[in-house]
C-alpha cells in the first residue's frame, strides 16, 4: 500500500513561539517525527507541510520531503488541519504520486515509541477499516459539571468499579493527536481524517503527550531524552 505522511508545521505560534523548531531532547521538535515517519516500514512518502522558509529548510535537513511552501491562507491561528491535509494530497498527486492512504502525524505529539507506526501501517493493512485513531487509555473516572454548579460523575461513587474489572465495552480512551492512518477515498468524500469504518490504535500510555504549553514541552523533553528515542532502532 502506498501511503503518503504529512507533518504539519506552520512557522506561527501563540502559545510557545517557534514551537516546531524549539530543541527538545537535543533536536528541534519537528525533527522527532520526521525520523519517526522515515525509519516506518514499509517506507512513506514523508512530506512536511509548512509555510516558513526556516521549518522548511531543518525538515529536508532530516530527510523528509518539501515540495511546496503552505500558502499564508492555510497558515491562520484558525486553520483546521483537514485543509492543510487536502492541500499537500492534491499537490502530491500534481506530481503524480498516487497515495492509497494518509498518515496525518502532528510534530506537537512527537514521544512515539520505536515500531509504533510500523505496528499501524501494519494494523491498518490487516484490519477492516477505513481510518485509525490513535489512542491512549483515559481513566473511567471523569466528572462534568451540572446545571447548579456540582460535580456530576460518570460512575456510581458508592460502587466505584476497578479498571480490570471494567468490560471492553466501558474503557474509555483518550485521542492522542499523534496519529492518524486514512484511506485517501475517505478524503475525497468527506475532507475529514475521520470516517467510514474508524478503528483505535492503541499506543503506550508515555505516548500520549501533547505540546501546548511550556510544562507539555518539558514533559516531552523529559520522556524523550529518558528513553533515548534518539538511538534506539526502529522494531515492529
Amino acid at each position: 500500500m502506498s501511503v503518503l505522511a504529512i507533518i504539519p508545521a506552520r512557522g506561527g505560534s501563540k502559545g510557545i513561539p517557534r514551537k516546531n523548531l524549539r530543541e527538545v531532547a537535543g533536536k528541534p521538535l519537528i525533527v522527532w517525527t520526521i525520523e519517526q515517519a522515515l525509519a516506518a516500514t514499509p517506507t512513506m512518502d514523508v512530506v512536511v507541510s509548512t509555510d516558513d522558509a526556516e521549518i522548511a529548510a531543518v525538515a529536508r535537513a532530516a530527510g523528509a520531503r518539501v515540495p511546496f511552501l503552505r500558502p499564508a491562507e492555510l497558515a491562520q491561528d484558525t486553520t483546521a488541519t483537514e485543509p492543510v491535509v487536502l492541500h499537500a494530497l492534491t499537490h502530491v498527486r500534481a506530481e503524480g504520486g498516487h497515495p492509497q492512504a494518509v498518515m496525518l502525524l502532528q510534530a506537537t505529539s512527537p514521544v512515539r515509541l520505536p515500531g509504533t507506526l510500523t505496528r499501524a501501517l501494519d494494523e491498518f493493512a490487516q484490519r477492516p477499516v477505513d481510518a485509525l485513531v490513535g489512542v491512549v487509555l483515559a481513566s473511567p473516572f471523569l466528572w462534568s459539571v451540572g446545571p447548579d454548579g456540582s460535580g456530576r460523575p460518570s460512575f456510581d461513587p458508592l460502587h466505584r468499579p476497578r479498571r480490570q474489572d471494567l468490560d471492553p465495552a466501558q474503557i474509555p480512551y483518550r485521542e492522542t493527536g499523534s496519529v492518524y492512518l486514512t484511506r485517501s477515498r475517505i478524503w475525497d468524500e468527506v475532507g475529514n481524517r475521520l470516517g467510514g469504518r474508524i478503528g483505535l490504535f492503541v499506543m503506550d500510555e508515555v505516548e500520549g503527550v501533547d505540546i501546548d504549553t511550556a510544562a507539555d514541552l518539558a514533559q516531552a523533553d523529559q520522556l524523550l531524552a529518558t528513553l533515548d528515542l534518539a538511538n534506539a532502532p526502529d522494531r515492529p
